[in-house]
């Protein structure tokens, strides 16, 4: 049943996309830039930029840029943004170029001739000095290509969804927070109702689950954002018993642990959404004999992003 809602969830993200495009570049303002292969300084080295290079920017994935690479065996690498001025649709963000170097050249060359003229001809006082029309610089075929699309991961930082899954089939709520140093925290809310063949009654649970998180190293591509991840957090039940004396339920408070591990995944389709699979192991006492809620379980968690 898990796993058919997740297939499900997925091909629903995957089905559209909706992306914003802009044409996007990145100056080479260093002496020169390292093109790494994935965006994290430990990756291999797989080429170097030259100071003015210009490059066709594909994503951008915080302080790192997907670049256009030819030498990559995909075509793409990735370059530290702080390598450089980017500018989007030829407005520089990191450093002013408002002029080509073609029109600095133009500008500094004047000066330099106008007392040469003055020389060859004076001005007299009836004559009215003549404006200097500059002829704008011919665009290049870097601004002459076509946009290319520029994804830029979300901010994911607090979330609130729903959730499914554990020892045994539950269902609830879940609130996710993420911090810039990828610890997090998760508040999850899950009831349980369960009917044994075998024993005498019908058992319910309400369970309040706080854990702490701690996220690996990300794996992004043009599609999907993974941040796999692990976790610990405490669990405390309030289950009730009905059916084995008529008339009359039993109530119990217990109070357990668990540890999982599993991955978040956001799409380019839905950037606010986050579909999280985990699995993990829960240490919880019986509330009632022959009532067991420990053991290995699996759960599906969905959060919509509001920041």
């Amino acid at each position: 049943m898990i796993r058919k809602a997740a297939t499900v969830v997925v091909v629903l993200c995957l089905s559209s996309v909706s992306l914003h495009a802009e044409s996007t570049k990145l100056t080479v303002s260093a002496t020169s830039a390292s093109v790494y292969k994935s965006p994290s300084v430990g990756s291999p080295v797989i080429g170097k930029a030259a100071r003015g290079t210009s490059l066709e920017v594909s994503r951008e994935v915080g302080d790192w840029v997907k670049v256009s690479w030819p030498d990559a065996p995909d075509g793409f690498g990735y370059v530290r943004s702080t390598m450089g001025s980017i500018s989007r649709n030829g407005i520089t963000t990191q450093a002013r170029a408002n002029a080509s170097p073609t029109s600095k050249t133009a500008t500094a060359a004047k000066p330099a001739a106008a007392p040469a003229a003055a020389k060859a001809a004076p001005v007299t006082a009836t004559q009215a000095p003549r404006p200097v029309v500059q002829q704008p610089a011919q665009p290049t075929a870097i601004r002459a290509s076509a946009p290319s699309p520029v994804i830029q991961p979300p901010t994911h930082t607090l979330g609130f969804g729903g959730r499914m899954g554990g020892t045994t089939f539950g269902v609830g709520g879940s609130a996710r927070a993420w911090s810039k140093r990828r610890f997090g925290a998760q508040l999850d809310v899950s009831h349980y109702s369960i009917t044994s063949p075998i024993q005498i009654g019908s058992f319910s649970a309400t369970q309040f689950g706080p854990s702490v998180l701690f996220a690996m190293k990300d794996n992004i591509t043009d599609h999907v954002w993974m941040r796999p991840y692990f976790g610990a957090g405490v669990d405390w039940t309030h289950a009730s018993l009905s059916g084995v004396t008529p008339g009359l339920t039993e109530s119990s408070n217990t109070l357990g642990g668990r540890i999982f591990g599993g991955s978040e995944f956001m799409f380019s389709s839905v950037p606010q959404f986050g579909l999280s699979l985990d699995i993990g192991y829960y240490s919880m006492p019986a509330p009632f004999v022959g009532w067991e809620m420990k053991g290995v379980g699996a759960a599906v968690s969905a959060h919509w992003y509001i920041k």
